[in-house]
């Protein structure tokens, strides 16, 4: 009897570890998608307060862009993103013409293909102020380390 009854206390200790690991990386997306969420609401309230580029882009405000997230698969999927299908949003994220060049320069592929659906010629002069992908960027490498902590992975660098 006494193996039976180890064998079942070292499933209950794994069952506990798999919650308790599953629960920390959830409370970590959770986290890292409200961090992302306010940081792009603070970077586009900085751009809403240049009065200067809002008179430049003929816009009263940047209003039109709501920023929320959204969580999916139980907690263990977040989207963080502007609602809503004006694309404004996006020129005002990446730019139009040479400053979405530059801005797009060092961004990885997959937000440039993202940026390419908004593509029109190339010709724009939107200054862009970004507000979403630039703190994605920034937050993603902590994220990654405190889920490797978590899941005590170690990464080639």
């Amino acid at each position: 009897m006494a193996k039976g009854a180890i064998i079942n206390t070292v499933g209950r200790d794994l069952e506990k570890y798999r919650k308790d690991v599953l629960k920390k990386v959830k409370d970590l997306i959770a986290e890292f998608a409200s961090q992302l969420e306010i940081d792009a609401i603070r970077d586009l309230d900085k751009a809403s307060s240049d009065r200067d580029y809002i008179l430049d882009e003929g816009l009263e405000n940047l209003n039109f862009i709501h920023i929320d997230k959204k969580f999916t698969n139980s907690g263990f999927k977040a989207e963080v993103g502007v609602m809503g299908e004006n694309d404004l949003a996006a020129y005002i994220e990446f730019g139009t013409g040479l400053s979405a060049k530059e801005i797009l320069a060092p961004y990885p592929q997959e937000i440039r293909d993202i940026a390419m659906k908004f593509y029109v010629n190339g010709q724009g002069i939107m200054q862009g102020h970004p507000y979403l992908y630039n703190n994605y960027l920034r937050l993603m490498h902590a994220f990654r380390v405190e889920l490797d902590k978590i899941l005590k992975v170690k990464r080639k660098s």
